[in-house]
Parts: structure tokens; C-alpha cells; sequence
């Protein structure tokens, strides 16, 4: 009989299929090996299901708050530098467009050229001659143009002050300038020129603080007949605050100041109606509504484009009050609703009140000693007294009389065809 299997296993090279160890080993192999193989293919065609549907499940899902704070964020960063990018890119296109900020005013370009003297807009004007048109600006106007058109809406123009306009005459001829370079000057609001030195200028702010005094906007009280054609008459629009008190006056131009700045061409004046008599015909004076306070009225003077004398118009104000104000103000610059009336308007001073004389009491009969003499009083000349103006109840314009109405036809006296002469010449370029 041979040897058994167990005494075969205890032999060296010989391995026992049954034996324990074996099985162990055999079994822990082949756990190993399919390690090494990887996933089959049905297994790995059912990872990739799985991998799908996770990002659909997580699209489904809450959104992370982090993550879209961090979104946030980065938007707003990027927004933010392509809009200074924008900005930039901006600044520069208009700087380009609009090259120093300096504008080359034609000379023969009539309608600009009264734009811009007589439009209201703010304007520094340096002049040139044909001698110095070709010579660079000042430093310091083509340093500051922009910044004196952001800071005070100031435009910077070069203009031959010195050549002919389509009138005849020059700029400087007509208002009386320098006869040569150098000159410059600023005009707005309607005003005259007002002369600029440039000398010893070479700051931006030293320039600032010289012009800003003529671009100031205010009121202009007439207390003398030399102010009524310079202020009024003479412009293309006026308005006048007819007035018997200082409370009408103030509270009218409470309601009126706030409009100067987006009306510069329109001059605002005060007239105190207590001591000149503002007289305007029927026609007119029908239209008046506001009774009871300071009267507010436009005058509109209008240019004839072929020449001859200047046509005037008026309307009042209907109401007091800031949106009434605001519409009145705009159709008084723009001539929109004026009434026209036959004779240029004219302030006189109210003639002076004589006093009441009364007659005297007979003196009673004589007695044996005479009665001393009343002790005298000091006299008081009441004439052109205010007190005694703002007393009565006059109206505050007046109607014109028939002989002055023909008297203005006729021409009036001397002193009114000088004024009417300045007041062409006034706006006549």
C-alpha cells in the first residue's frame, strides 16, 4: 500500500490541494487578481451613469451661498473695470473731438457771433489780429479751458476782433475795446464786455477769480432814467418788478432769482412805482391780473432782420408763484406771448404833490392889547416826499394819455431820441 496524501504532503515540492492553508491562499489570490483586472465593462458603463446624474441632481439642489457671493464679487469687480476702461476710453474720444476746448469764433458768422455776444452764455474772448492768429495762446487759457467750462460753464473762443463784421464796424469799435493785441475779455449775461488782463496770469485759479466777477447774475434796480434804456429798453428781454414797498419787491424776487441762471439772456430789474410812473397802454394794462402785489412784467424788444427801428411787446405775469414763474420766464425769453404795443416803454418820475392850502380865519376883533403871533412851525418840503407817494392808492402802471401817445408818434422830445438812439446802438452788432 503507498503512502498517503497527508504523508505525500509532508514531502518537500509536493503542495496538498486540501489542505487549509492552501484553500486560504488560493482564495486570497484570487480577490487580489481581480483587483489588478479593474471594473468590467458593465460596471464601468454604470459608473458613467452615475457620474451623469450627479451633476443634474446638484443643479437641482440648493445653491452654494459662497459660491455666489464669490460670483458676485467677481462681476462687480469686472463691471467695474470695464466701466473705468469706458470712462476713459470716453474722456479721451471728447478731449479728441474736442481738441484744447478753445473755439474759433468766424468773425463773419454773424448769427454766432451775437450767440456769443449777446446770447448770456459766459464766454472769455481773446482776440487776434492777423499779426498774431498764427501765435500760440497763453499757457494758461489752453491749460484751463476744460476745467473753466466744468467749474463755471465757461467756453474759451478765439475771435479777430479787429476785422470788419457784416455791420461795418468791429468788435472793438463797437464796445469800445484796445485797438491792438493784447486783449481779452469776458462777456455773459447779456452785459458788455468786460476787459480781461492777462498779464501776470498764470495760474488756473488766478484766472478763475478774475472772471468770476462777470459772470455774476443779480438784479438791477433803475433809480435813475439813464438805467431804464441801459438795463431794459435796450435788451432783448427784460423783466420788470414794478413795486410800491420793500415786501413786494422782495418776495417777487424770491419767486424770480432762481431763474437767472437758466435764463441769462433775461435781464431782471426793480422799479419802484411809489416814484416813477411806468405808463403802458389799454391794451395791455386789460391783460394785468395779479392786483394787490408787486407787478411782474416782460418786455420784448425785436429786432427787424432788414433794418429800421426795433418793435416792442409786453405781457404780465399772471401769478406769483414759482410754476407760473418758471413758463413766464421761458415764453419772456423766447418772445412766445407778447402783446404787441405801439410805443417803446418809458419810465417819467411821478410830478410832485402840492400841498393843501387852506384859507386863513378871520382874526377876531381887535382888543386893547394884540394877540402875540401863533409860534411858527418848521416848514417840511413834501415835495417828491415818498411817505407821501406810497399814501395815495395809485395804480402801479398807468395807462398813456392820448397827447402822449401822440407826442411818442410824433417822435418825442430830444432827450427821448437820444435814449432810443443808444438803445440801437446797444444791440445793433
Amino acid at each position: 500500500m503507498g503512502p498517503s496524501r497527508r504523508e505525500l504532503g509532508k514531502k518537500p515540492g509536493f503542495i496538498d490541494v486540501d489542505d487549509e492553508k492552501f484553500q486560504k491562499g488560493k482564495t486570497q489570490l484570487i480577490e487580489e487578481s481581480a483587483k489588478w483586472k479593474g471594473p468590467n465593462h458593465k460596471q464601468r458603463s454604470e459608473e458613467q451613469r452615475e457620474t451623469k446624474r450627479v451633476p443634474k441632481k446638484a443643479g437641482r439642489g440648493e445653491p452654494d451661498k459662497a459660491s455666489w457671493k464669490k460670483q458676485l464679487v467677481g462681476g462687480g469687480v469686472i463691471i467695474f473695470l470695464c466701466g473705468v476702461g469706458l470712462i476713459s476710453f470716453i474722456s479721451q474720444m471728447i478731449d479728441f473731438a474736442r481738441g484744447s476746448g478753445v473755439v474759433n469764433i468766424d468773425v463773419l458768422d454773424t448769427p454766432k457771433l451775437k450767440s456769443v455776444l449777446f446770447g448770456g452764455e459766459p464766454w472769455l474772448i481773446y482776440c487776434v489780429n492777423n499779426q498774431t492768429a498764427n501765435q500760440r495762446l497763453p499757457k494758461v487759457l489752453e491749460e484751463s479751458s476744460g476745467g473753466l467750462w466744468s467749474r463755471l460753464s465757461l467756453q474759451v473762443g478765439v475771435l479777430h476782433c479787429w476785422d470788419q463784421t457784416a455791420s461795418g464796424r468791429s468788435v472793438a469799435q463797437r464796445f469800445k475795446l484796445r485797438t491792438s493785441p493784447p486783449l481779452a475779455f469776458v462777456v455773459a449775461n447779456g452785459n458788455s464786455p468786460r476787459a480781461l488782463g492777462m498779464t501776470g496770469i498764470a495760474k488756473v485759479e488766478d484766472l478763475e477769480k478774475k472772471v468770476k466777477p462777470g459772470l455774476l447774475l443779480d438784479s438791477s434796480r433803475i433809480d435813475t432814467l439813464k438805467k431804464w434804456p441801459q438795463h431794459c429798453t435796450s435788451r432783448r428781454s427784460c423783466v420788470v418788478i414794478g413795486h410800491k414797498n420793500t415786501a413786494q419787491r422782495d418776495y417777487a424776487l424770491t419767486v424770480l432769482k432762481p431763474l437767472l441762471e437758466r435764463h441769462r439772456a433775461v435781464k431782471l430789474v426793480t422799479l419802484d412805482t411809489a416814484f416813477w410812473q411806468l405808463k403802458l397802454e389799454d391794451s395791455l394794462l386789460s391783460t394785468r391780473k395779479n392786483k394787490g402785489a408787486a407787478d411782474v412784467i416782460c418786455l420784448g424788444r425785436e429786432e427787424p432782420s432788414g433794418g429800421g427801428n426795433a418793435t416792442f411787446g409786453a405781457f404780465f405775469l399772471p401769478d406769483l408763484d414759482s410754476s407760473s414763474a418758471a413758463s413766464f420766464y421761458k415764453a419772456c425769453a423766447d418772445h412766445t406771448d407778447l402783446v404787441k404795443i405801439s410805443v417803446a416803454p418809458r419810465i417819467i418820475a411821478r410830478p410832485s404833490k402840492p400841498k393843501k392850502v387852506t384859507a386863513a380865519a378871520r382874526p377876531p376883533p381887535s382888543s386893547s392889547k394884540p394877540a402875540p403871533p401863533p409860534p411858527r412851525k418848521k416848514s417840511v418840503d413834501h415835495v417828491g416826499s415818498r411817505a407821501s407817494l406810497e399814501s395815495e392808492d395809485e395804480p402801479l402802471f398807468e395807462a398813456i394819455d392820448e397827447e402822449e401817445n401822440k407826442g411818442e408818434a410824433d417822435g418825442g422830445d430830444a432827450a427821448g431820441e437820444d435814449e432810443e438812439e443808444d438803445s440801437d446802438d446797444e444791440v445793433e452788432l
